[in-house]
């Protein structure tokens, strides 16, 4: 896992990167939300924007929220990765 910089803390919210934090330790509970327990898992980098202040990432999936911080590798679900590609968050 990446720790954040204080740069990076400038940009997100405490609220937001808390929630980042959250989305990790809590993957499997979120996944069960979601109803995708036991799928795939993807590894993917997300790419910031340059010269955006937003550095946080946001996919729902029946009703689970999964917040994934711009700039680092993170790993989630394939069908919240398939959201992203879909919406052109990620490729």
């Amino acid at each position: 896992m990446t720790l954040n910089t204080s740069k990076t803390l400038e940009r997100t919210s405490t609220v937001l990167g808390r929630r980042c934090e959250e989305t990790q330790k809590n993957m499997t509970r979120l996944m069960a939300e979601a109803g995708c327990a036991g799928a795939p898992m993807a590894t993917v980098m997300l790419p910031q924007i340059p010269g955006s202040r937003d550095d946080v990432i946001f996919a729902g999936l029946n009703g689970a929220k999964f917040y994934f911080l711009r700039g680092q590798k993170a790993r989630m679900p394939l069908p919240v990765k398939q959201i992203l590609v879909a919406a052109g968050v990620i490729e």
